[in-house]
This record gives C-alpha cells, sequence and structure tokens, in this order.
C-alpha cells in the first residue's frame, strides 16, 4: 500500500474524515515519526503531534 505521506519530508494536506478538519503532515526520517500539524483556525483549539503510523482516520484531503 502506497503512504499518503513521502518519506523526503515534504508536507502534504490531510483531511480528518470525522472531524473534516484540515491537518498537515509530513515524515521525519531521521526519527522515523510522522508529523502532524493543525491548519487554520484549528490551531487554537488542537496541538501538533507525532505518530508512528498514519491514524486510520487521515485520508489526502480533496478527496471524499
Amino acid at each position: 500500500m502506497k503512504s499518503l505521506i513521502p518519506n523526503s519530508g515534504k508536507i502534504v494536506n490531510l483531511r480528518n474524515e470525522r472531524t473534516g478538519a484540515v491537518w498537515s503532515a509530513s515524515f521525519d526520517y531521521v526519527r522515523g515519526r510522522y508529523c502532524f500539524e493543525p491548519v487554520g483556525a484549528l490551531r487554537a483549539i488542537k496541538r501538533p503531534f507525532e505518530s508512528l503510523s498514519i491514524p486510520p482516520e487521515f485520508k489526502a484531503a480533496g478527496t471524499h
């Protein structure tokens, strides 16, 4: 299965299927972790986080 986030460190936008919120995501290949940061007004209520995998509710932005 192809990853939504390239291993090059490029930032891509993902959408949370449950909430509809947009997140910027990238892969930190030095630490081997995915980094997620909220976009827009969501920044006031959510914090950035890191994970070893992509959460299942995150899909590529622009797809339904």
